[in-house]
């Protein structure tokens, strides 16, 4: 009776929560274990989940939760904090993708959508046929009469759970900048408000896609590909695109034959854009990044990013900028050349010496100030962290996915640039004032890249990394934050850098940096100058 009660009590709330997500579909899974941190575990990993929303932070606190998944712990509708121990784990590659392979999953029947432990993992007194089905799965349709919570009460709690919110992004530069931090406090609350709201849509909209995601996964490999193939050679899905001549079209019986028809272990990354595999195209080695036949991207949804990233990248020509190969239009496929050093996170993670980091640096700084120079149509990334900065064997940097980059139209003695469009990026690395506005400024990429200085500095991924950095100013403790196994710091010119790389992500777009003033970079120079013996690197229009 007890525990009929308690599920009762769980269908309550998750028909609340299923009544908040409006019109989108929600799929419900549970499992019953003895052991909540075990079965929660469980159901993560079967069900593939990359993100979780938990209100209890001594279970968020656990190291076996933090490393199969990203924990975000939002008590009483307060964000407090978000978990990146899975990084050290898993990865996204730049070519749009992620570098760890897929898992697999256990065997569902095909009328069951729902995971459920064995049978030895459950209570033997547990009866609720009249709440779910026998494949454990919570009947949530729309008809569903156990919510007794209407959608307007539900929304008022929300809002007067966040009229108490009081939260700071990224505090201001130097504890004696407080008049600073408090002006631009309106806009910092506001910009984290927003993240969290936005952040909780993007959640819903995941546990969406999943479920797309989800039915294809059960699927045994062989099954998988022949699906892929079906829907890839049947006809041509999207429109008709330009390509430009120094830019190779394959059909897609090329890219099947370059992949080995697909084969598990040619797949080098998964991610939001589709897998990305390792093949062989004329003799040279090359990645392949293959639309995703349904799901996150299904339809013409995926047709913008593949054109954009066509675009953007079959006019640029820079050492430091990944270089487009081919494309086949059949499957919205891209053809990229082949960096098999990984991403600058997996660098970081195995150690990479202070050395090369700095060059990194400079190599990336050289590659935004290409794009944000270019005229007279300049180029924003708009989407720059440490997974899209790939290495090649020699770890020389390339910076990827250009998929979410923006071309800006110069005016004429104009140097702004600004283009209005839905925010975009990645949480952590999005400048706060363009989630606030709508409006994406070439400042926006030299926030991001501040967090990816902070990062390549400290090896730390948290996202408060900025107030963990002020706060070693504060102490004077800068030399503790440093990452030990990259090597012994220049002390002295490694905090100048930190400090610059506070300065990018300051609250107000003109307080930071200019990507192409070698003035304001001076301290990446100097220590560039340190790394490599070489003059300092200095930006031109022909660089």
């Amino acid at each position: 009776m007890h525990r009929g009660r308690e599920t009762e009590a769980m269908v309550r709330m998750l028909s609340q929560y299923k009544s908040l997500c409006d019109t989108r579909e929600v799929r419900a899974h549970y499992i019953t274990h003895d052991d909540i941190l075990t079965g929660l575990v469980n159901l993560i990993k079967k069900l593939k989940i990359k993100r979780i929303v938990i209100g209890s932070r001594n279970m968020a606190k656990q190291e076996v939760l933090r490393k199969c998944c990203q924990v975000w712990v939002v008590i009483n509708g307060k964000y407090v904090s978000t978990s990146s121990d899975h990084l050290r784990h898993t990865g996204s590659i730049g070519y749009g993708g992620s570098s760890e392979l897929l898992a697999s999953t256990h065997e569902l029947s095909d009328e069951s959508d729902g995971y459920t432990t064995p049978p030895s993992d459950f209570y033997d007194s547990f009866e609720a046929d009249d709440i779910m089905d026998g494949n454990g799965v919570i009947q949530m349709d729309g008809a569903d009469q156990s919510a007794k919570y209407d959608v307007q009460e539900a929304e008022q709690s929300i809002e007067e759970s966040n009229s108490y919110e009081e939260l700071e992004f990224f505090p201001e530069e130097g504890a004696d900048e407080s008049d600073e931090i408090h002006s631009s406090r309106n806009i910092s609350e506001k910009s984290a408000k927003l993240m969290e709201m936005e952040e909780l849509r993007r959640r819903l909209k995941y546990l969406q896609d999943e479920g797309h995601d989800h039915e294809e996964n059960v699927l045994s490999p062989r099954k998988k590909n022949d699906l892929l193939r079906e829907r890839t050679l049947l006809k041509k899905r999207y429109p008709q695109l330009q390509i430009p001549d120094h830019i190779a079209e394959f059909p897609m019986s090329r890219i099947t034959k370059a992949t080995n028809n697909f084969y598990s272990q040619n797949l080098i990354g998964e991610g939001g854009y589709g897998p990305v595999y390792k093949g062989r195209l004329g003799g040279v080695t090359v990645a392949i990044k293959l639309l995703r036949p349904h799901g996150k991207l299904h339809g013409r949804q995926g047709f913008p990013e593949f054109q954009q990233e066509v675009v953007v990248l079959s006019r640029i020509e820079h050492p430091h900028i990944v270089k487009l190969i081919g494309v086949c239009q059949e499957s919205c496929a891209l053809v990229y050349e082949h960096l098999p050093n990984g991403t600058l996170m997996d660098g970081l993670s195995k150690g990479l010496p202070w050395k090369d980091r700095i060059r990194i640096l400079a190599e990336q700084r050289s590659a935004l100030a290409h794009l944000h120079s270019s005229r007279p149509q300049a180029i924003i990334h708009a989407d720059l962290k440490l997974t899209n900065i790939l290495l090649d064997a020699g770890n020389t940097s390339r910076l990827g996915d250009f998929g979410t980059a923006r071309v800006v139209q110069m005016k004429p003695l104009e140097d702004t640039i600004c283009r209005r469009t839905n925010p975009m990026g990645t949480m952590g690395y999005m400048d706060p004032v363009f989630f606030t506005t709508g409006e994406l400024t070439a400042e926006s990429d030299v926030y991001a890249f501040g967090v990816v200085i902070l990062q390549v500095l400290t090896g730390l991924l948290d996202l408060n990394i900025a107030e963990q950095a002020q706060e070693a100013i504060r102490m004077d403790a800068v030399h503790s934050l440093l990452d030990a196994s990259a090597g012994s710091w220049p002390g002295v010119q490694a905090e100048r850098l930190l400090r610059l790389a506070l300065r990018c992500c300051h609250m107000e777009r003109n307080r930071r940096p200019t990507i192409t003033s070698d003035a304001d970079w001076r301290p990446l120079d100097i220590l560039r100058t340190m790394a490599t013996g070489s003059k300092p690197w200095r930006w031109s229009q022909g660089s």
